[in-house]
């Protein structure tokens, strides 16, 4: 099946070219392929095709639209049931008029019940060849499955590489097939509707009411959609990119450094403060290059002010701005109140500094606004916009406040426990961390719905403070004792 040539009769296949991605035969390469540079013999091409990506792809795939053909098999039974259901309801109301009327209305109710079973009829007749046609896919779905997985036991490379290039396009067109069906796919439903006028009979009601067939989509699944996602067919070593870009563990500091936050420098460097000790460490995003800046005070929280400033949070001593240029402490803002934490937007300042409050103050530490929340702060971010957003460890909230004043709570569902670190994008996408739940989820800034980024399975594990580089392409997450950063693909 998957070892002679589709154009030439009988003609094995020797060669595969990659600029057409095909394999192909000898009699193949002076009719089609002879300007073609890339044409080598398939046994040099297929080498570890067995293990390859392309053909995990394509099983995965054939997996995927056995899943959906079976659920769509699933859905035309409900069908049938749900059609059988409808039928006794719509009959058990006929019965009913017909109980308080005359004998005139049996011919009625009669050629009303032909009716029914006319319409119930063309339903089912629909119904089941739709149903042929699943179960006709599946039982090639079936075939594929067994061949592929006899063939990865006994067969050899180049079998198994011109098996997966054969495969691909039948596989492409029954995903085709499957999806347009689904797309055009509707169910169908018997309804009536009863006739209001019942005075006169004989001379108004010339019948009951009127059957017919109401179509409604059938549901797509995300499950569904998502398998109709072709990946690329990648080299036969390729493999999907891994989310992390680095890690390292906070220990490269010193022993007994305590990291709760931290942001990005516009040179992609990393802020972070020890919330131990009066030292604030500089480093490139793997850990390496390591430079210390010794503070007056305990350093609570940090954000950048432009590239060459950034704000660090000192608790009771106010906010002190730190020169990035020298890497030095700087001269101190006096806001007032227990400064924690921190965020700025061009020439103001948003920050945590009493409870339950939100100051924006200029750089001189003026009090411009101050706004009362609803719940203790634990950490904030802002947007181009001048938006606030914060997160409280005790309970799963995102929120926010507008340039007005006005509070808003942007986002609660279960999927995300204690919310800590938060960061926004430059499309108005919220990130934030669940400490309890060990993810990272994106809010969507236009309809509020939520999205896992990372979670467990990508190696986050208690996180605390999150923040997002300047270009907004890598996320860095405050670990359990470990930094991580990983691609968001959001820039």
């Amino acid at each position: 099946m998957f070892s002679t040539c589709n154009h030439h009769y009988n003609k094995r296949l020797s060669h595969f070219c990659q600029k057409h991605d095909e394999v192909i035969c000898a009699k193949c390469i002076p009719e089609s392929h002879e300007e073609c540079q890339n044409v080598q013999p398939i046994e040099k091409a297929a080498d570890t095709a067995k293990f390859g990506y392309a053909l995990s792809s394509l099983e995965t795939r054939i997996q995927n639209l056995k899943l959906i053909v079976t659920d769509m098999l699933r859905v035309n039974a409900d069908n049938f049931s749900t059609l059988n259901d409808q039928k006794q309801t719509v009959k058990k109301k006929i019965k009913q008029i017909r109980s308080g009327i005359n004998a005139y209305l049996e011919k009625l109710e009669n050629e009303l019940g032909n009716d029914l079973m006319e319409k119930y009829k063309v339903c089912v007749k629909e119904i089941d060849k739709e149903r042929q046609i699943y179960l006709q896919q599946k039982e090639n779905l079936d075939d594929w499955t067994r061949e592929i997985k006899a063939m990865k036991n006994h067969a050899s490379s180049v079998h198994l590489f011109s098996m997966a290039k054969l495969l691909h396009p039948k596989q492409k067109a029954n995903e085709d097939s499957v999806q347009k069906r689904l797309a055009d796919s509707k169910t169908s439903n018997i309804e009536f509707e009863q006739s209001r006028i019942l005075l006169d009979f004989k001379r108004l009601v010339m019948s009951y009411g009127k059957i017919s067939i109401r179509e409604s989509p059938a549901l797509m699944s995300s499950a569904h959609r998502k398998a109709f996602v072709i990946p690329s067919l990648l080299s036969r070593n390729d493999k999907p990119p891994s989310p992390v870009v680095s890690k390292f563990e906070t220990s490269v500091f010193g022993n007994n450094v305590d990291v709760v936050r931290g942001c990005f420098l516009p040179d992609d460097r990393l802020f972070i403060p020890d919330s131990k000790s009066k030292i604030i460490y500089v480093c490139k995003i793997n850990g390496a290059n390591i430079k210390k800046i010794k503070l007056r005070h305990i350093p609570k929280d940090a954000c950048v002010l432009d590239r060459s400033h950034a704000l660090v949070t000192c608790g009771d001593s106010g906010i002190m701005m730190v020169d990035l240029r020298t890497l030095s402490p700087g001269t101190m803002i006096i806001p007032g109140g227990h400064c924690s934490a921190i965020s700025c937007n061009k020439d103001k300042i948003f920050v945590v500094n009493d409870e339950c409050k939100v100051s924006v103050i200029d750089l001189k530490g003026k009090v411009l606004k101050q706004i009362t929340t609803r719940y203790d702060p634990y950490m904030i971010t802002s947007n181009k916009t001048g938006v606030i957003f914060w997160t409280n460890y005790n309970n799963n909230n995102v929120n926010s406040i507008l340039p007005n004043g006005t509070s808003q709570n942007v986002y609660s569902g279960s999927d995300l426990r204690e919310s800590t670190g938060i960061a926004t994008d430059n499309r108005g996408n919220v990130y934030v961390a669940g400490c309890d739940s060990s993810n990272i989820i994106s809010v969507s800034r236009t309809d509020k719905s939520s999205k896992t980024m990372y979670a467990k399975r990508d190696g986050i594990s208690s996180p605390l403070g999150i923040a997002l580089s300047t270009d907004k392409s890598k996320l860095m997450v405050i670990n359990n004792k470990q930094i991580r950063v990983y691609r968001t693909h959001s820039n």
